[in-house]
C-alpha cells in the first residue's frame, strides 16, 4: 500500500498536469493536449449567416419592391441570431481557434416610424448587432476574445410594409483569442474597387466586398491573417476581387507568412455550378489549401443550406466547398474540421447555427 505522503505527491503531480493542460476538440484524429510548450495556432474560418436573403428586393418594381423587403425583416427575425450565436459560441468553445474570420457580422439597424425615404434619411436605431451579441455569448462562457479588426462593406436600406425603412451595413471581422504570445501588431482593411451597382426604388446601391486583416506575431514569428468575402453572384466581379487580393501591393501580396480565409464562393472542382477561378487565381499565388494539405482531396464541404430559414433536417445538406482556409507559403497542417453540421447543435426550434458551415484547422508556422 502506498503512503499517505506518496499519494498526496502523486495527486499534487497530477494537479499540476491538469491544470497545464486541456483536452482539444477531437478532429481527424487530433487528440493532442494544448499546453504551454504547444506551438501551433488553431485559424476558423466562419460565414455566420446576415439572417435572410437580400438579393429578394432586387430587380423590383414598388410595391413589390416594399413587400420584398418586409419579407427579408420577417425572416432575419425569424432567424434569430441571438439563439444562433450561443450555438456559435459553443462551436468555439469546442474547438478553441485562436484566430477566428468571420463573415456576414450583420449590423441591422431600423429607421424612426413614419420615415420611408430609403438612404435619405439613415437609419440609426440598431436591432441587431451581430458582432456584439457573439462576443457576450462568448464572454458568457468565459472565452476572452479580442476584436483584431472589423470592416464595412454594403450599406442599404429600404422601407417595409411595418412603416419604417431597415438598413442592413455588412461586416467582415477578426477575433483573436487572448492568449500569451498571441500579439496584434496592426490593423488593416479595405473595400475591393470591383463592384457593382444595383438601382432599386429607395436608389442606387454599390455592392461593395472587402476584405480584414491583422499583423500577427505568435511567440515571435509574424504572420499576416486576412479574412474576406468575395462576391456571391458575379462571376466576372469576385474574380476581379481574387485579383485585387493577390495583385502587387493587395492585402494577401505581402512578403512573409499569410494565412487567407473566407467565403470565396469559388468551388475548386466547380461542383453545384461552383466557380474555381478565384480560387485558382490564389494558387496561382503560392497559396495552399489547408485541407489539402492535410488530406490530399478536396472534400471540405461546408454549404451551404437549402433553406433560407435555416431549418434543413438533418443532415446537414453540404455538398461543395467554398469556405477556405489557404496558407503561403507551405504550413504543417495538424488537423482540420468542419463544423455547423452537428444535429445536436441546434436551436430548440430547429434552427442550425448558420447556413454555411465552418473551417477549422490546426497550423504550424513555416519557418520562413
Amino acid at each position: 500500500m502506498p503512503s499517505r505522503s506518496r499519494t498526496r505527491l502523486t495527486l499534487a503531480a497530477a494537479l499540476a498536469l491538469a491544470a497545464t493542460t486541456a483536452p482539444t476538440a477531437m478532429a481527424n484524429g487530433d487528440t493532442q493536449r494544448v499546453t504551454a510548450r504547444d506551438n501551433s495556432l488553431r485559424v476558423m474560418t466562419r460565414n455566420i449567416y446576415l439572417g435572410a436573403d437580400i438579393s429578394k428586393p432586387i430587380g423590383k418594381a414598388e410595391p413589390e419592391f416594399t413587400q420584398a423587403n418586409t419579407e427579408v425583416w420577417d425572416t432575419v427575425r425569424e432567424t434569430n441570431f441571438r439563439a444562433r450565436a450561443r450555438l456559435l459560441a459553443r462551436e468555439i468553445a469546442r474547438t478553441r481557434p485562436d484566430l477566428i474570420g468571420l463573415q456576414e457580422v450583420a449590423l441591422w439597424r431600423r429607421g424612426a416610424q413614419g420615415v420611408s425615404d430609403g438612404s435619405q434619411t439613415p437609419a440609426t436605431q440598431t436591432v441587431y448587432n451581430f458582432l456584439r451579441t457573439l462576443r457576450r455569448a462568448l464572454a458568457r462562457r468565459g472565452l476572452r476574445y479580442r476584436v483584431g479588426g472589423v470592416q464595412n462593406e454594403a450599406d442599404v436600406e429600404g422601407p417595409t410594409n411595418y412603416g419604417y425603412d431597415v438598413r442592413l451595413t455588412m461586416r467582415d471581422a477578426i477575433l483573436v483569442k487572448r492568449r500569451p504570445g498571441l500579439r496584434i501588431r496592426d490593423r488593416s482593411g479595405g473595400n475591393f474597387s470591383t463592384r457593382f451597382a444595383v438601382p432599386t426604388p429607395a436608389g442606387v446601391y454599390q455592392v461593395l466586398r472587402g476584405w480584414v486583416a491583422a499583423d500577427m506575431s505568435w511567440r515571435g514569428k509574424r504572420f499576416r491573417f486576412v479574412n474576406t468575402h468575395l462576391e456571391a453572384f458575379l462571376a466576372a466581379t469576385r474574380q476581379g476581387q481574387a485579383s485585387e487580393l493577390v495583385a502587387p501591393g493587395g492585402p494577401a501580396s505581402v512578403p512573409g507568412r499569410v494565412i487567407l480565409v473566407g467565403d470565396l464562393n469559388s468551388e475548386p472542382q466547380g461542383r453545384d455550378n461552383g466557380d474555381p477561378v478565384p480560387y485558382e487565381t490564389l494558387q496561382a499565388a503560392g497559396f495552399l489549401d489547408a485541407w489539402d494539405l492535410r488530406h490530399g482531396s478536396r472534400l471540405a464541404n461546408s454549404c451551404c443550406m437549402n433553406q433560407e430559414n435555416i431549418k434543413d433536417p438533418p443532415p446537414a445538406p453540404f455538398d461543395h466547398h467554398i469556405d477556405h482556409i489557404l496558407v503561403k507559403p507551405r504550413m504543417r497542417v495538424l488537423s482540420n474540421r468542419i463544423v455547423g453540421n452537428d444535429p445536436r447543435n441546434r436551436t430548440r426550434s430547429g434552427l442550425w447555427p448558420s447556413d454555411h458551415g465552418g473551417h477549422v484547422a490546426r497550423l504550424l508556422l513555416s519557418r520562413g
